[in-house]
């Protein structure tokens, strides 16, 4: 029986938010960190996404855009606790959350892809339509609201 064990790890996704101002070599110097802690607690990162700077759904430490990362990586349990440990000394860092995808998965199966760099929407200002005098026609009345013959 000289048959190998896999060695199962869980599969984790953090998604977190830096401050919008945050510059370029900033940014590579956290995910190289992050990605030092990954190793050294025995994952994986699997690759780095940014996501570019966008408009968040309510402003964030008064700030009403942030840059969004996404890592995915694999390890064990507790290397998610570590991960947002650091995260949570990194200044640049307004937000962020953890969540695993996946329960035994075989790390060496799981290959290392290169990091993406989503390039971001541009705001442009979008043309108005044109609207009725009081802002649309949401309350014309159509045939089946047409009062009758009371």
């Amino acid at each position: 029986m000289a048959e190998t064990q896999k060695k199962l790890v869980r599969e984790y996704e953090t998604i977190y938010l830096l401050k919008a101002e945050t510059p370029d070599e900033q940014v590579d110097e956290i995910k190289e960190r992050l990605r030092g802690v990954v190793s050294r607690e025995g994952g994986k990162v699997i690759r780095f996404t940014n996501q570019g700077k966008r408009k968040t759904a309510f402003p964030v430490g008064k700030n009403p855009k942030a840059l969004y990362m996404h890592a995915l990586y694999v390890g064990k349990p507790g290397l998610v606790a570590e991960f947002e440990r650091n995260l949570k000394m990194i200044d640049s860092v307004t937000k962020f959350q953890s969540v695993k995808l996946a329960d035994e998965v075989d790390f060496e199966a799981r290959q290392i892809e290169a990091d993406v760099k989503v390039t971001a929407v541009e705001d442009e200002p979008r043309p108005r339509e044109e609207r009725g005098e009081f802002g649309g026609d949401a309350f014309e009345a159509g045939p089946e609201f047409e009062r009758g013959e009371e």
